[in-house]
């Protein structure tokens, strides 16, 4: 046990099949790590980025926290699924203390369901010279009320408290190099049952998609399992002279990632995208990359999110050196906590 825990953020990603937690102590561009670790939960306790077993999930909070020696309660919870929306918007510029209640009388122009039903949330990300004079970029996130909740009660049930409730595409963005960030590429991250899609442009996020593997692939599930077992993984996704074989869940991704940067490119203003960041325990999957560098023509790299993490990477049994990929949304989620 550690006789002094500083203070710091703890940041909270629900999988399907595991739940994983990173605490970070110091600041957002120099921070230490101070515990990380996962506990599995039953299959169905979430599904698709959404708290299906409030009880079954509470319940794993709390070996978590016991398992990782975590004493803070406050969390930064990161949401991924179906219910997430996110819209880039110009505005006219004006004052910042009547762009929230201007907004609110909007926004339903950029979202196919009524504001009432939705937890809504914005943040200005640029300025741009519009023909009527200065014009403020805008990202609006909403998240449906009925696809959240139940992660705030299961919270509820561990005695935890949501500080604050994070798009998890965003996450990503804080654990990637200012100097990358500020390209145009597209982050997807690969959890266990989600493939999550963010189109960054010049540094601001664009467009996001969150897709469910069985919308990818039937065979998706020989990787939602996506337990330490390599070989059976790469044996799905090979044939008989060790190739990669077309028609598997790596083409179903490349064809998403694909359409998404069309999508933003009939945009109009939208430039080339230069690389593709692949995060989550799917990112870890033999072939993967190679198969989409050699698909979609772009660079593509698995994310090292331990840019802003200094001093030892290891906690318990974690490494991050190794497992950094699966736990980047994590740590992004904690760094959030660290901003001032």
């Amino acid at each position: 046990m550690r006789l002094f825990k500083p203070s710091g953020a703890v940041g909270l990603e629900l999988d399907n099949e595991v739940i994983r937690v990173i605490e970070l102590n110091g600041t957002g561009n120099k921070a230490q790590l101070v515990s990380a670790g996962q506990v599995e939960i039953p299959g169905g306790a979430v599904q698709e980025g959404v708290v299906k077993d409030v009880q079954l999930v509470a319940d794993a909070l709390k070996e978590l926290w016991a398992k990782t020696d975590i004493d803070q309660r406050e969390v930064v919870m990161g949401v991924a699924n179906q219910g997430l929306m996110m819209r880039l918007a110009t505005f006219p510029k004006i004052a910042a203390d009547k762009l929230a209640k201007a907004l609110r009388f909007q926004v339903d122009e950029y979202f196919p369901i009524p504001l009432t039903e939705l937890v809504f949330d914005f943040a200005v990300v640029g300025e741009i010279d519009g023909d009527k004079g200065p014009q403020l970029e805008i990202l609006l996130v909403a998240i449906r009320k009925d696809l959240l909740y139940n992660s705030l009660d299961a919270l509820n049930a561990a005695s935890l408290i949501p500080r604050v409730v994070d798009a998890s595409p965003l996450a990503l963005m804080r654990t990637i190099d200012q100097d990358v960030s500020a390209s145009n590429m597209v982050l997807a991250d690969i959890s266990n049952d989600l493939i999550t899609l963010l189109l960054v442009g010049g540094g601001v996020p664009r467009f996001a998609r969150v897709v469910p593997h069985a919308q990818v692939t039937q065979t998706a599930g020989q990787l939602i399992s996506l337990e330490k077992t390599t070989e059976q993984q790469v044996a799905a996704t090979m044939d008989e002279d060790n190739q990669t074989r077309p028609g598997t869940w790596f083409d179903g991704l490349a064809g998403d990632i694909s359409s998404t940067i069309t999508y933003y490119m009939a945009q109009g203003q939208a430039a080339v995208v230069d690389k593709v960041i692949v995060s989550g325990r799917g990112s870890s999957v033999q072939g993967l990359v190679e198969y989409l560098q050699a698909d979609l023509e772009l660079p593509v790299e698995v994310i090292n999110p331990l840019t802003n993490l200094h001093g030892p990477v290891q906690a318990g049994d974690v490494n991050l050196h190794r497992y950094g990929p699966e736990y980047a949304v994590s740590i992004g989620l904690a760094l959030r906590g660290l901003e001032k």
